[in-house]
């Protein structure tokens, strides 16, 4: 299979084909629309969406904090109490201790081989001759363990993109051990998850890449994931007869390639000169 030539590898369409080759093919190839929420779904379906819109509106508040929106003025926009403790735990302390430089919502791209590689990432945080962290903001209860997330794909292409991309934010040669990436679980007390980079994983991680993308531009077919917990919150699931959704308690909302879009209410926010 050929992808299009403007086609950008990212942390989600890659961990979508390992999850599931059919999905990165719907998804991503044939870009089928995800189907709209209707009055038959399940309990837990429901539970789902809402948890993934409160995740959303955290994600915004998040970055409008750091854009010089008063926070006094954008907790007053909030009408979700899950939401409203996130994003106090997140001023709190999730910002502590992190470089004074921060760039919120940042997209960074490289190449690899040929092909282009995106990393959006919650937050950058870096000074000159310091470090260059990576934040990215988590709402749900689940915490991988530690290995299961370093071999997610979402650490593995923040942290290679950042090396590679982050040296003309940085403003001199950026060392593979000055970057690094945090995941903050504000649903767990601002718990912190941290992985420091070196050379020899960059290289270990570009090789991986490599690998992946490779196998995507030669398949043929996309079969469907022998693996069903992946299928529990697919919104193709009903298209692939995978039957009901399953439990929400190891769901990570914040790693999902159907992630939607949620909008704070403005007019709550008030007049506010830019």
């Amino acid at each position: 299979m050929t992808l299009p030539e403007t086609f950008v590898f990212s942390a989600k369409n890659l961990q979508s084909y390992a999850d599931c080759p059919r999905r990165f093919q719907l998804r991503y190839v044939e870009r089928w629309r995800s189907p709209t929420m209707t009055a038959a779904e399940t309990a837990d379906e429901l539970a789902y969406e809402k948890r993934v819109r409160q995740g959303a509106k955290l994600h915004q508040l998040a970055k409008l904090s750091q854009q010089g929106i008063p926070q006094d003025l954008l907790k007053a926009a909030i009408q979700d109490d899950n939401v409203a403790l996130w994003f106090d735990e997140l001023l709190s302390s999730a910002l502590h201790d992190l470089p004074g430089t921060r760039l919120p919502e940042k997209r960074l791209q490289t190449s690899l081989n040929g092909r282009r590689l995106m990393a959006q990432v919650d937050l950058l945080a870096y000074e000159p001759g310091g470090d260059f962290v990576i934040v990215d903001w988590k709402t749900g209860n689940y915490v991988p363990d530690r290995e299961s997330l370093r071999q997610r794909w979402q650490t593995i292409v923040y942290l290679y993109v950042a090396a590679k991309a982050g040296e003309r934010l940085y403003g001199a040669e950026l060392p593979a051990e000055r970057v690094r990436l945090d995941y903050v679980y504000l649903a767990r007390g601002g718990q912190r998850i941290s992985f420091a980079y070196s050379p020899e994983q960059m290289r270990a991680d570009a090789a991986l890449l490599s690998g992946l993308m490779d196998e995507i531009q030669s398949v043929s077919d996309f079969p469907l994931t022998a693996n069903r917990r992946h299928c529990r919150f697919c919104a193709f699931r009903v298209h692939c007869e995978r039957g009901e959704a399953g439990s929400l308690d190891h769901v990570d909302f914040d790693d999902l390639d159907e992630t939607g879009d949620a909008e704070l209410d403005f007019e709550q926010i008030g007049e506010y000169a830019f």
